[in-house]
């Protein structure tokens, strides 16, 4: 990537309000390979140094993860802090809170909208508020190779990166009207 391109990118990232990856990990985030970052993740920006992020991490839209606590700075004066440590080939799914001094195991899915307040151990999927494991991390992919035997699949044509057309997206809805289909 050029020189004026990265420029441009950082520029349009900080007037957006968003801070690129490699701006947290200047802070001190620390970050294994293949970080996917979606749109609007909150990483605690003022304690970004207590959180760590294993390989193949996806942190999807809204997600926030916390490594600081005020709600006892008025009554105490200090503010809680706790370092947050996430394994390798986890899922945080959207609008999830993960808060101070918690640690996720490897292979692990955290539903969508989950409050994670405790330790999450490794090869599980917790959902709800607070997050609570419902099954193994093999059970939900075995659950999920079967939905995707008797479901639609969609190739990479048929995403925005791929320019789907609006004949496509209208392929896609009738195809799955009977429920889930996949898309690469």
């Amino acid at each position: 990537m050029t020189l004026l391109r990265r420029l441009f990118r950082r520029l349009y990232h900080r007037l957006l309000g968003r801070q690129s990856v490699q701006d947290l990990v200047n802070r001190g985030l620390k970050a294994g390979r293949n970080l996917n970052l979606q749109r609007d993740v909150i990483l605690d920006y003022s304690h970004t140094w207590h959180i760590e992020l294993g390989d193949d991490v996806t942190i999807a839209p809204r997600a926030i993860i916390l490594a600081h606590d005020a709600s006892t700075r008025h009554s105490l004066g200090y503010t809680r802090l706790g370092k947050v440590r996430i394994g390798s080939r986890v899922f945080i799914g959207a609008a999830s809170v993960i808060l101070p001094g918690v640690t996720i195991g490897d292979d692990v899915v955290v539903g969508a909208g989950s409050i994670v307040a405790n330790d999450v151990p490794s090869g599980v999927v917790v959902a709800g508020n607070p997050a609570r494991v419902i099954r193994t991390t093999q059970e939900y992919l075995e659950n999920k190779r079967a939905e995707l035997e008797r479901s639609p699949a969609f190739g990479e044509r048929y995403t925005v990166r791929g320019r789907v057309t609006p004949a496509m997206k209208d392929q896609m809805n009738r195809e799955m009207e009977e429920g889930i289909g996949f898309v690469v």
